[in-house]
């Protein structure tokens, strides 16, 4: 069970991070609470000057000083219309950035947290961090925060006022302070575990609609939009309910306080008007206290409703201060080697790894790689073949063993140097809602006009894109579903020969062509590949018969290894893959 004081604390911490996103704007802030200020003493002078209208320009009958009154009055209300003026574009101002930097830190933190982190997580739950939740902050920097500040200072200006009046009447208040301190903490709490809830709800909304976009083929084709409506419309119902939840307790909240200040409002009158009976103040400064206390009650009863919404934002918010303190799995050491050129000799020893307790992908796994050579892993699906590829990418870093590039420990390397010499292929590509030639410099930015054609010669994909509208500034659809998965692997390949690595893992980058452009593609791949250390994590054994060596995985330990025709000698695990797939017509 989880202390309350601990919650609190968090929630603490919390919002005293969110609040750190204001200090490039110290400056701007204070700026801002002196706009405050002058808003508060411009509000909390016309109470004061109405009491000084009745004791003194009514009683005498002084044309003159009505006169004054009138043009000081004149004056203080341009002085508060110029300070809000400032205020709405400091806080305006101040919103935008402090938004921006926070979105900024996310996206920041995402790119070092890595494929680890994004593999645990779905897409809809990340961006539910970046736009649902950040938007919800908006409403701090731009409302609740600045205009706590500006309350607070004109409860504490308007108290002290209050007591220069009258002390008798400022005790006589008390009882309506203290009546809704005795229900309103309730409301408070019960609003609090609401606003909890519908963080929640929030993130969980986002995610389905996330979904319920990215999965408009599937449902199209399996014909289930009733299916995944009734779903979205459940989430849909929750968050409502838990909305009109929210604002029912706001609205209680806000009748409670409209209560308790009508009600003191009554005892001073009753009050005030025996003191004056009494001689003890006079009319001028009992309507100056009347005017001040509504608006100190109104004022200090917002600072209430404004702390209570922060902390139903700030479990919103905590979701975020969770994910910006998420230590990284995989960091560079201080101090990490960086080699401008790799041989691509690789070495595991004894490396054990699994994506949860109890359940290992590898056992103990030792093989060398050297330099030059071509390496095809083959077995089941889960027998670990892609999570090797991951290790070397360094995606993860083993539980056991050690992983060595060039003989040097993979985690001494700098990422820089692991991620710029070993280049990926998979099957599926990913296409950027942009150019065909910024695809294709995804994999090597600063390549000149020669190398990119040269790459797209080499992918056979040159010819296609010239026969194109735009050419190579032709735009493609997000994910690339105008693009057939043969071109998809094309743009792949292009992007891996400009990028050019030592060392290249290919999960079967030409399993989508047809055979005539699989047969070309596969003469660029070789002479690309010479000198180049390849892992192939191999699916159509055929593609692998030349290879040096061929390790077959079962259950994450190696069951056999060496060439295909060794292999298939041994009659054993290799033999039967070749088996399987003849008869799956994967040959």
């Amino acid at each position: 069970m989880i202390n309350k004081s601990s919650i609190e604390v968090s929630l603490f911490k919390v919002y005293i991070w969110v609040v750190s996103f204001l200090k490039p704007y110290l400056m701007k802030v204070f700026l801002l609470i002196i706009c405050g200020v002058v808003i508060s003493v411009s509000e909390l002078i016309i109470p004061k000057m109405f009491g000084y209208f009745i004791d003194d320009v009514l009683k005498n009958k002084n044309i003159n000083l009505f006169v004054y009154c009138l043009c000081a009055i004149f004056l203080v209300l341009l002085l508060k219309l110029i300070a809000t003026a400032s205020k709405e574009y400091l806080q305006r101002y101040i919103q935008e950035n402090s938004v921006r930097d926070l979105q900024w830190s996310i996206v920041t933190k995402l790119r070092v947290l890595g494929a680890s982190y994004l593999e645990k997580n779905s897409t809809g739950t990340i961006l539910a961090l970046v736009n649902t939740e950040v938007a919800a902050l908006q409403e701090l920097y731009r409302r609740y925060f600045p205009e706590m500040i500006q309350h607070v200072l004109f409860v504490t200006i308007s108290i002290y006022l209050m007591l220069d009046i009258s002390l008798y009447l400022s005790i006589s208040i008390i009882p309506c302070i203290s009546l809704y301190y005795l229900f309103g903490p309730r409301i408070e709490k019960k609003a609090s575990n609401i606003g909890q809830k519908l963080a929640d709800s929030q993130v969980n909304l986002g995610q389905k609609y996330y979904e319920s976009v990215s999965l408009l083929k599937e449902l199209n084709v399996f014909n289930s939009f009733e299916w995944d409506l009734n779903k979205t419309l459940k989430e849909v119902k929750n968050n409502t309910n838990l909305y009109s939840k929210r604002y029912w307790y706001a609205y209680l909240r806000g009748s409670i306080r409209r209560f308790t200040y009508y009600f003191g409002a009554i005892i001073l009158i009753i009050f005030g008007c025996f003191l004056i009976s009494e001689e003890t103040i006079t009319a001028g400064e009992f309507v100056s206290f009347l005017l001040l206390y509504l608006a100190t009650m109104h004022k200090l009863t917002s600072v209430i409703t404004l702390l209570t919404e922060q902390k139903m934002l700030m479990f919103q918010a905590s979701k975020l201060y969770e994910f910006a303190h998420f230590e990284p799995t995989i960091t560079e050491k201080e101090g990490a080697i960086h080699l401008n050129k790799v041989e691509g000799n690789i070495n595991f020893e004894n490396v054990s790894f699994s994506y949860t307790p109890n359940n290992p992908i590898l056992k103990n796994l030792s093989f060398n790689i050297k330099s030059g050579e071509k390496i095809a892993f083959v077995g089941e699906s889960g027998c670990g073949k892609s999570t090797i590829a991951k290790l070397m990418i360094r995606f993860y870093d083993s539980n056991n063993g050690e992983i060595s590039i060039d003989s040097n420990l993979i985690n001494s390397l700098s990422l820089e140097t692991i991620r710029r010499s070993i280049g990926i292929v998979f099957q599926d590509v990913y296409i950027f809602g942009s150019t065909i030639k910024e695809n294709i410099l995804f994999g090597n930015p600063s390549a000149t006009e020669e190398e990119l054609i040269e790459a797209s010669k080499a992918a056979y994909l040159h010819d296609y894109i010239m026969e194109l509208p735009d050419q190579y500034n032709t735009k493609v659809d997000e994910k690339g579903d105008t693009l057939s998965g043969g071109l998809k692997q094309r743009v792949g390949l292009a992007r891996l020969f400009l990028m050019n690595p030592s060392i290249v893992i290919m999960d079967e980058p030409t399993s989508a062509l047809d055979n005539i452009t699989e047969k070309h593609i596969q003469k660029s791949l070789d002479r690309f590949l010479i000198d180049k250390t390849v892992i192939t994590i191999a699916h159509r054994l055929s593609t692998i018969r030349d290879y040096d060596r061929i390790y077959v995985l079962d259950n994450g330990i190696i069951a056999e290894s060496g060439p295909h025709e060794q292999l298939l000698a041994k009659n054993g695990l290799y033999k039967k893959f070749i088996i399987q797939t003849k008869e799956a017509g994967l040959v």
